[in-house]
């Protein structure tokens, strides 16, 4: 049985250093590009808050409640 996919995603650039963007666990802009970590909830808004971007295609500002 696979384990349940996570909740948010964080994408890191090429070195992985650099964090690009965050996803909601089940963006397919994330599965495509093959960079990008699980993350906690705590996480995902900590880089939201530290001006990483959210990704266009799910949002993840606004399932988190953190919109502009």
């Amino acid at each position: 049985m696979r384990p349940a996919p996570p909740e948010w995603l964080i994408q890191y650039g090429l070195n992985r250093a650099n964090v690009n963007a965050v996803h909601t666990g089940e963006c397919w802009a994330a599965a495509k590009s093959g960079r990008c970590r699980p993350a906690t909830r705590h996480q995902a808004m900590e880089a939201l808050r530290q001006q990483v971007p959210a990704c266009v295609p799910c949002r993840p500002d606004t399932a988190l409640g953190i919109v502009d």
